[in-house]
């Protein structure tokens, strides 16, 4: 039945009356402009005027028709914000009521958000936004940035995140510096059990050490260098971002020849996040030496033996640039690297070989083949037997590579646990997508976190940033950490199962 004059609501005519009154003190301080600017009285009736409007905009918004009650309970405030956000480059014409609307509506809605004291801490709200800071906090350790925060927001109708010159703020003043003190924390307490593990001798460490680029290939703009022990669980004892780019000179370069003294000033107050010059794959080389260089300095200890993968440029450099004087840095072999040398060297001579008559008498060529060098996905310890000329053709590779550098495979280790790291970090900060040095060092330090302690670590960050952490946090980290623990105990169990075979 269609709604007549009598059946009319209580609250619909409530909401007709605001409506009413709204626009009648709307004209009334249309029509007081003018004087509004020359006289005082003028002024604090607006001011009556506004809160009166206010007072009708908390009718409006809860005494609506039902039809409007969709409307603003789709988040009236957040609206409103968004379309004054829009608008707030513009003037603001008298007569256009939305807009002036707006204006009263939010600058309360600030007003009262600025006095508001929190239930639980009985404190005034001091402008942190929570939600942001740990959204972005956990948008670095999935890797998928502002953007993919973004998505999220929009997908569960939260208000997007800050804009991409505000998130890189956040990032350089608030999370960077309290990663940097827990990775740092977390790197001091990795050299500490080092030591412990190492007889208390801090002057004769073995450390493995490696270097990841942030880009495949050579022309990557960041590369990482990180030094881990060799304990029964490596743990990461130092690193070194190199960078060939800073994000802020090269925006300020936009303005250099429009506004010089600008331009001085911005390359002259900012942290620049470029500290490397050379060719991307000699950042190995750079970073590995900064590390030892430090170690003194940094921790009071020596790296003396370090495992290499065959990078001669290290070594060279290490020691031709000794950092600690009058020590020499004993290289050990990676076992993995100088197994694929080994099987490189074969298969190349195996080419070489493969239309070369060997065994006249048997009219066979090359020493590939069945019951000569084949490869094999399975290795049976059956009693095995090579032909004479097959051996004689292969003797040469096993007198250049097995004869001394068995000397240092033999108290050898791997560099499994470097790699396993690298994984760790890029799946933060994704190789096919572009990062920052402020983004690669905040992602460094959470991966030196996570990697030596697990995930309750996060947690401190927390309660530095938000002053807590909260109990579904704890629930979260907690069993990730126990996931961590079963697969890497499984793996463990399947490698000792093979072995015995």
């Amino acid at each position: 039945m269609p709604t007549t004059k009598g059946h009319q609501s209580y609250k619909s005519s409530k909401a007709a009356r605001s409506r009413r009154v709204r626009l009648s003190k709307l004209k009334q301080l249309d029509s007081s402009t003018p004087a509004r600017s020359s006289s005082s009285s003028s002024s604090s009736e607006s001011s009556n005027i506004v809160e009166e409007l206010f007072i009708n905009s908390l009718y409006l918004t809860t005494a609506s028709s039902s039809s409007n009650n969709t409307l603003y309970d789709l988040c009236t405030s957040q609206q409103k914000i968004m379309a004054y956000e829009r608008r707030k480059n513009n003037a603001i014409a008298d007569s256009d009521e939305m807009d002036f609307y707006q204006v009263i509506h939010n600058s309360f809605l600030l007003e009262l958000m600025e006095n508001t004291i929190c239930i639980r801490c009985k404190e005034q709200w001091k402008g942190k936004m929570h939600i942001i800071i740990a959204s972005f906090l956990g948008a670095h350790l999935a890797g998928i940035g502002r953007a993919g925060v973004d998505k999220i927001f929009g997908v569960m109708n939260i208000p997007p995140p800050v804009k991409e010159d505000h998130y890189e703020e956040i990032d350089r003043r608030l999370l960077l510096p309290c990663i940097k003190q827990f990775q740092h924390q977390s790197m001091q307490a990795a050299i500490y059990e080092a030591v412990d593990v190492n007889d208390g001798d801090p002057t004769t460490l073995t450390v493995s050490g490696d270097e990841t680029w942030q880009r495949r290939g050579f022309k990557s703009l960041h590369g990482v260098a990180a030094v881990l022990s060799c304990n029964t669980t490596p743990k990461v004892l130092d690193v070194q971002r190199l960078s060939k780019k800073c994000v802020i000179c090269t925006g300020a370069l936009s303005v250099k020849n429009k506004d010089p003294d600008l331009y001085d000033e911005i390359i002259n107050n900012h942290d620049c996040e470029s500290n490397y010059d050379g060719s991307s794959g000699g950042m190995e080389s750079q970073g590995i030496q900064d590390i030892f260089k430090r170690s003194i300095s940094k921790y009071q200890v020596q790296y003396t033996r370090y495992i290499a993968d065959g990078d001669s440029s290290v070594m060279w450099n290490l020691t031709q640039h000794p950092p600690y004087p009058g020590i020499e840095i004993e290289k050990i072999e990676d076992i993995n690297h100088w197994s694929k040398r080994i099987l490189y060297r074969l298969e190349k001579l195996t080419q070489e070989l493969k239309h070369t008559m060997l065994d006249p008498e048997e009219k066979r060529k090359g020493i590939g083949g069945i019951n000569r060098l084949t490869k094999g996905t399975k290795y049976d310890h059956q009693r095995h037997s090579l032909p004479k000329y097959v051996m004689e053709a292969i003797k040469p590779v096993f007198e250049d590579l097995a004869s001394k550098t068995l000397q240092h495979v033999l108290n050898g280790s791997s560099q499994n646990a470097n790699e396993s790291f690298h994984s760790f970090l890029w799946s933060m900060a994704p190789k096919n997508r572009y990062c920052s040095g402020t983004i690669v060092d905040i992602c460094l330090g959470l991966a030196i976190m996570i990697y030596n302690d697990g995930y309750l670590p996060i947690g401190e960050i927390l309660r530095e940033l938000l002053g807590k952490m909260g109990h579904y946090s704890y629930v979260a980290f907690d069993r990730i950490n126990k996931q961590r623990v079963k697969k890497r105990s499984t793996m463990e169990e399947e490698k000792r199962t093979t072995n015995s075979r």
